[in-house]
């Protein structure tokens, strides 16, 4: 009896410590600001801020994708959805890719447009109204940030005087592994940008080096420097330098993992989320559900995401798709196809500008994906055992084709390149070759076999914040070391001098003592 009443009051003293932090976090204000107009993007951004927001927390965001959902009352999003005009006026992949634009440039235009990003929605009348309110008027607990390339949000987390959160879609580039003191790795962790693996030829070392230096000096001697100008117009001079900002996070969450991406080291700082946008399942419309059931042999499914526009291609190249697909009368193809009609259309191609890709891919019929190696795409695929077909364009697209290769779960194409002959033999191989769907329900069981959901730990993190105003205990000094000290140049320069110092002096003194034994040896005179 003695034991049963100790028992129980241990698992009320814990619900009360438990209930306890709920309570000492639920009603804090949270501020959100995404500014990358991507539906990729903001679909992981909206799913940790709705999380938040059901878990009792207020949540303002201000979005390029606005969710529009009046039966989360403690949910308000400002609307900058007009930047998407600027994106798609700025880009166009399909003819990038085409032309076999490099990574540096594509790299170097995401960059310059960041900074078009920063002026139109700092200037934007509603967020403009938000940074003038001073903080009697507004205050928000906790700052969350898209840590990427537009390092002027920043300012937000100094102006409301609250602990900020960084988030990514992708994995970190370098300079965002610096703000909280995580290594750079460029001998075996390439950035997203490049194609590589974790297994480098040396001149693919030699490049992942000399990009993550390209891409650290162009973010912190351009970018930084520019959208502090561009910052200072809105917030104020008061606003410290975004350079020293830059390094203030408590923490960093990450979309990779280590199962499809590559292992590597993070400090206790970083938290690793992955498949964070997946909704649950639901019936498909009924015209798509009778095209797939109409299809003898199953279905393809062919998107380029949400920035791809397919629309865009070239005559030459859509009807290399086209004939195809026209050699495929047996399978059902579903084309997200952005205009009203796709001229040369086959009867066994069915497009629509939007398609609810999530649902098809979970529907048996669906053989093969034709996609443009997006990571939430690829965890969508994953997890309904998918083989791919990845046709990268740009940002980490290149890489994550790389793994999908390298991981036995599909094939990769070049765009630029493609055949009819070479499309054909590749969804012949992924459909006919059980080994690749094996690949991917097993890399699916990995990523399932986790302690808890990755909404799980965004919260659980997001409160631990709160709890402790900041969490910049769990970065490492590095954020505060110099690069030289960091990469500890000074102390190989030291050793250096100290070795070049010894062997100098060892020189000159048996030099010396060569000199004065050659002095005191009396020369041998020769006889005549």
């Amino acid at each position: 009896m003695n034991m049963s009443m100790k028992y129980w009051g241990c698992i009320l003293l814990c619900l009360v410590l438990n209930l306890h932090d709920v309570i000492e976090t639920e009603a804090a204000r949270i501020l959100g600001v995404f500014p990358i107009p991507s539906v990729s993007h903001q679909i992981v951004y909206r799913a940790v801020m709705k999380g938040l927001a059901l878990h009792g927390h207020e949540v303002v965001v201000i979005t390029t994708d606005p969710m529009r959902d009046s039966s989360i009352k403690n949910y308000t999003e400002f609307d900058v959805s007009f930047t998407f005009k600027m994106f798609n006026e700025k880009f166009n992949f399909a003819s990038s890719r085409d032309h076999k634009v490099s990574n540096e440039k594509i790299f170097e235009l995401f960059l310059d447009f960041g900074n078009d990003l920063c002026e139109g929605i700092l200037s934007h009348p509603p967020v403009n109204n938000l940074i003038s309110l001073n903080n009697t008027e507004e205050h928000f607990d906790i700052v969350f940030l898209e840590w990427l390339l537009t390092p002027c949000v920043y300012a937000f987390a100094h102006r409301f005087s609250a602990p900020m959160i960084g988030i990514a879609s992708l994995p970190a580039f370098g300079v965002g592994h610096d703000s909280v003191g995580n290594p750079n790795l460029p001998a075996y962790s390439p950035e997203a940008f490049l194609p590589y693996s974790d297994h480098m030829s040396f001149l693919e070392r030699v490049h992942s080096v000399w990009f993550l230096l390209w891409q650290k000096y162009h973010f912190y001697y351009t970018v930084i420097p520019n959208q502090d100008a561009i910052a200072r117009r809105h917030f104020g001079d008061s606003l410290p330098y975004l350079g020293d900002l830059h390094t203030q996070p408590s923490m960093l969450f990450l979309t990779t993992n280590y199962i499809f991406h590559n292992p590597r080291p993070y400090v206790p700082a970083v938290v690793l989320l992955d498949r964070l946008h997946m909704n649950e399942p639901k019936p498909l419309p009924k015209d798509i559900q009778m095209f797939i059931d109409n299809a003898p042999k199953g279905v393809i499914y062919f998107s380029l995401g949400s920035n791809v526009k397919s629309d865009t291609m070239t005559q030459e190249k859509r009807q290399i798709f086209l004939d195809a697909f026209a050699e495929l009368p047996d399978y059902h193809v579903l084309w997200k196809w952005e205009s009203d009609r796709l001229p040369g259309q086959t009867s066994n191609v069915k497009v629509a500008k939007w398609f609810p890709q999530q649902d098809i891919l979970r529907n048996p019929k669906v053989k093969a994906n034709i996609m443009q190696g997006g990571l939430q795409s690829i965890e969508e695929a994953l997890l309904v055992g998918v083989p791919l077909i990845a046709i990268p364009f740009f940002s980490d697209q290149d890489f994550n084709a790389k793994k999908v290769e390298e991981k036995g779960i599909g094939i990769k194409l070049d765009f630029a390149e493609i055949t009819k002959e070479e499309l054909l033999f590749s969804l012949g191989k992924v459909i006919n070759d059980s080994r690749y769907r094996e690949n991917v329900i097993h890399l699916a069981k990995l990523l399932n076999d986790q302690p808890q959901t990755a909404m799980d730990r965004a919260i659980w993190w997001t409160d631990y914040v709160l709890r402790h105003k900041g969490a910049k205990h769990l970065r490492t000094a590095a954020v505060d070391m110099p690069w030289y000290q960091f990469l500890l140049l000074d102390v190989i320069a030291f050793i250096f001098l100290i070795s070049i110092t010894m062997l100098t002096i060892m020189f000159i003194s048996v030099r010396a003592v060569y000199k004065a034994i050659q002095r005191h040896t009396p020369k041998k005179h020769k006889l005549q």
